[in-house]
């Protein structure tokens, strides 16, 4: 016998007050899961949004480098040394460095993350950030992320107005002749990109002929792996080949294992996970203690236990479908809300939302089957 879902939902909602507390335990743990994996993406996503944009097939970095504002540097000839690899056609070269930025109106100063790009080309796979790179005409101009954090200034609506924004990086004068789009990220609140020229203007201290980053164009039908094999193999130990797919991954892998953030994501996902748990077996359970003397009613006529496992389960289906959706809401909410305050995009696909309903869903149905053990394993003359 089926029981159907009304049976169910009329058990639930004997208790309305038992039933409103575990509902809100499932819209937090709903929240908190959803929060959870969207500031978490929205990290590793920002965390390597400007390396996505870099054109190459495959990427020098020193050993030392740690993340994008730590990295170490290596001498250029290791580039020059690459293109005698089979396969290899070009590269180019970049710098990394952060600097103080002068709010043009405030005069507050704010770090900014600098990009220097060699006179090499393709170092940009977006059309429009390389064509800005290419124009970049003396050592001080520069081209200024829109998107960065409103602390630096209205530079694009100065830079809408008068078409040309002066300012300082560093107690440099420097000229910003062009915008590109990328926005801030949990490491950088700001970007510049600036010539080769222009970085060494910035940075004297920095020492002529070492690079940050070495960007591999190989040859057209070229194997990836065949000549990256080929460069670990006959370029120094003071440089690491990597594929530019790795890159990324070792940039994540920094946020995700030695930062603390990745510590507390994973905290807030298993707390979030034990409070959807604990309220669903609260409710669970006590319905199950209140009904156990007609359960045992039941049982003793005949129904076997998979009717009330059912039971149970249709019981952590409607607790999951009416608490999620408003946690859904909510999570929706704080989505906008933080894309808005913290300009780094926090974006809810559909996959998550799937996801985590299916997550809530099976937490659920886990403490239904804790709070049905006792009856399971329940004395039937002991019920009565």
């Amino acid at each position: 016998m089926n029981p159907g879902v009304p049976v169910a939902y009329l058990q639930l909602k004997k208790q309305p007050r038992r039933l409103v507390m575990a509902l809100v335990g499932i819209v937090v743990s709903s929240l908190g899961i959803l929060c959870q994996m969207g500031f978490e993406d929205s990290l590793f996503r920002s965390a390597t949004r400007l390396f996505q944009e870099l054109d190459a097939d495959l990427v020098v970095i020193s050993p030392q480098y740690q993340f994008m504002v730590l990295p170490a540097a290596f001498s250029e000839r290791r580039l020059y040394q690459a293109t005698s690899v089979p396969g290899v056609e070009s590269f180019a070269s970049v710098r990394l460095g952060v600097a103080p930025f002068k709010n043009p109106v405030t005069r507050i100063n704010r770090t900014v993350y600098v990009v220097g790009v060699g006179r090499r080309p393709r170092v940009f796979a977006d059309p429009d950030w390389e064509r800005k790179g290419r124009a970049l005409d003396a050592p001080d101009a520069v081209i200024f992320d829109r998107r960065s954090r409103p602390e630096f200034g209205p530079i694009a609506d100065l830079f809408q107005t008068t078409g040309l924004v002066r300012g300082e990086i560093g107690q440099h004068a420097i000229r910003i002749v062009s915008l590109f789009d990328m926005g801030a990220s949990f490491s950088a609140d700001g970007t510049v990109i600036v010539s080769d020229d222009g970085f060494s203007r910035l940075f004297p201290h920095r020492t002529p002929g070492l690079i940050d980053m070495g960007l591999i164009h190989l040859s057209p039908g070229a194997d990836p792996a065949r000549v990256l094999e080929q460069l670990r193999a006959s370029l120094p130990d003071d440089v690491l080949v990597l594929s530019h797919e790795a890159l990324n991954a070792r940039e994540q892998q920094y946020w995700r294992g030695t930062t603390p953030a990745g510590f507390i994501f994973k905290v807030i996902l298993i707390l979030s996970l034990l409070v959807g748990c604990v309220s669903a077996y609260q409710i669970l359970s006590s319905d199950i203690a209140e009904n156990l003397p007609q359960y045992a009613t039941l049982k003793a006529i005949g129904y076997p236990d998979s009717y009330f496992l059912r039971l149970t389960f249709e019981k952590a289906w409607l607790l999951s479908s009416l608490g999620y959706p408003l946690g859904f809401l909510l999570a929706e909410a704080i989505y906008l809300s933080a894309t808005h305050l913290t300009l780094v995009p926090l974006v809810m696909t559909s996959a998550r939302a799937v996801g985590v309903y299916a997550i809530v869903l099976a937490a659920s149905s886990a403490a239904g089957l804790l709070a049905i053990h006792r009856l399971r394993r329940a004395d039937l003359t002991e019920l009565f």
